[in-house]
């Protein structure tokens, strides 16, 4: 399959990403002592920070830039598998959503629908609006859905954005 210079350029960019949320919670410190031996944070945990200036990051096969200072967010999201949207939104930069338990389904702009399950990242792309849901059937015997989200956004910018329903699931 070809790819476009515009997908390449996203796939680096999520890579970045990544890498950018793996630096982010491995540099957190104390902040994030609630994540040693396995166990999670409380709910509502929420840890913000923003770079004194622009980023530039090259690696292998690793490109980070930015036009100035990015905030990097990282939270902590522990939900009951009920079934009910959570809320058309997008974001002005990537995000990183790392599922810890259960499935969160995740819902496109034509109601596409896909999963990600425990241990396993999704990267949204700037832009892209996106809805999520607990499904009860596909968490079965799971009490609550938990996931990290880790943004990298331009520094002060509102996160996330609130969009109007593309469609109904």
């Amino acid at each position: 399959m070809e790819r476009t210079s515009s997908t390449r350029r996203v796939r680096r960019l999520a890579t970045a990403a990544v890498v950018a949320a793996s630096v982010v919670v491995a540099g957190a410190g104390t902040a994030l002592a609630g994540l040693v031996g396995g166990s999670l944070p409380g709910a509502g945990f929420a840890f913000v920070s923003t770079t004194d200036q622009r980023v530039q990051v090259r690696g292998a096969g690793v490109q980070l830039a930015s036009q100035g200072p990015i905030d990097v967010k990282t939270t902590y999201s522990t939900v009951p598998p009920t079934g009910a949207l959570l809320g058309w939104h997008h974001h002005l930069g990537p995000v990183v959503v790392s599922v810890a338990t259960g499935t969160l389904t995740l819902v496109g702009p034509n109601c596409d629908t896909w999963d990600i399950g425990p241990g396993q990242a999704y990267v949204e792309h700037p832009g892209q609006v996106i809805n999520a849901y607990l499904d009860p059937t596909k968490n079965a015997g799971i009490e609550r859905v938990q996931w990290f989200t880790t943004r990298l956004l331009p520094a002060g910018a509102a996160d996330p954005v609130e969009d109007p329903a593309p469609c109904v699931p």
